[in-house]
């Protein structure tokens, strides 16, 4: 989703830049005497005939900020800051060398660079130092805001904005051998979960999925990491009345408070919707028939934003139908959440 209008690039161009003294029209070379300042900077060209009255700075944030999109999931997550990225402008009057010096997330950190490096097809007048060409590192930054404006409905979708009936999945906290068959009405789900903190800084503290029954319109929490347990895999086992369910939040310890604060992580896909785009576009979905089970696959939650569902059927039915010899894992149905 493009936002130039609540996106604001500063850059000014921060002299932070150190000058390589160079041969006329000749590549860098090892060892050149290096320079904390030039007399004469590199100039930006005059892309249009309207940029002509411009300064160089001027002209040089009006085409940074021509192509720059606000990362969708830092969009849905309220992510502002500020980034640090560095380039320089050879002898030749060529851009090179672009690189994060401050980063803000991953995704923000890729745009910028993706964005940055439209410079490489720029042809600047190349900075000088006693008469001769040089090079030349520039440091700018980009500040990512949002301006205060409340997020259209676009960048978020109906579960952002819905309320449910917060009621656990039944049973909790696993599926126990002794039920069988599930009550009418209801499905088994089982896979395993790959957590985002260890037992090292939760303390133990036990971590949650948030599903919504889309057909219900109910919202069922399921555990994805049992209380002290020390493992970052873990099972799970569950009876579900049966529906469309959408993976809705993934709660887990704060990771600088531990188990004295859960974090909320709205399990999203990576790709922004279109204006009025169904759940399905946004939200990772799966089905659960009445009395089926059903492999929803491994939940690799250890990134953040960046959710992944395996499959790893065969690994899992071998330890799970010792423990649940009642049940034909062999037969169950391909459910990873799409």
């Amino acid at each position: 989703m493009r936002l130039t209008s609540t996106l604001i690039c500063g850059l000014l161009l921060l002299a932070r830049a150190s000058a390589l003294a160079q041969a006329p029209a000749s590549s860098d070379t090892v060892g050149a005497k290096r320079y904390t300042y030039v007399e004469k900077m590199p100039v930006f060209p005059v892309l249009a005939p309207a940029d002509s009255a411009m300064p160089t700075y001027q002209r040089f944030k009006k085409f940074i900020n021509a192509d720059v999109h606000y990362p969708p999931k830092a969009l849905r997550d309220a992510i502002t800051g500020q980034v640090f990225f560095s380039f320089a402008v050879n002898a030749q009057g060529r851009t090179q060398d672009i690189k994060i010096v401050k980063g803000l997330r991953a995704d923000i950190d890729a745009e910028v660079l993706r964005n940055a490096h439209r410079l490489e097809a720029i042809q600047w007048e190349p900075g000088t130092q006693n008469g001769r060409p040089v090079t030349v590192l520039f440091t700018a930054p980009m500040n990512f805001n949002i301006s205060g404006k409340k997020l259209d409905q676009p960048s978020g979708d109906s579960l952002d904005v819905g309320r449910y009936d917060r009621k656990p999945a039944f049973p909790q906290p696993s599926w126990e051998s002794k039920r069988w068959p599930a009550p009418k009405g209801q499905g088994m789900i089982y896979g395993t979960c790959l957590q985002r903190l260890g037992s090292t800084n939760s303390l133990g503290t036990g971590e949650f999925v948030q599903l919504v029954n889309l057909t219900t319109h109910k919202l069922v929490t399921i555990g994805v990491k049992p209380p002290m347990k020390s493992r970052r895999e873990n099972g799970f086992f569950y009876a579900l009345p049966a529906g469309r369910y959408a993976l809705h939040i993934y709660a887990y310890p704060d990771k600088v408070w531990g188990p004295y604060r859960t974090h909320f992580e709205h399990l999203r896909k990576p790709v922004a919707p279109a204006p009025n785009a169904p759940l399905r576009a946004t939200r990772y979905q799966f089905t659960v028939e009445s009395g089926k089970v059903h492999y929803v696959g491994t939940w690799n939650l250890a990134n953040e934003n960046q959710p992944e569902f395996l499959d790893e059927k065969s690994q899992i039915d071998t330890a799970i139908q010792a423990s649940f010899p009642q049940f034909n894992f062999k037969e169950a149905v391909m459910a990873l959440p799409k």
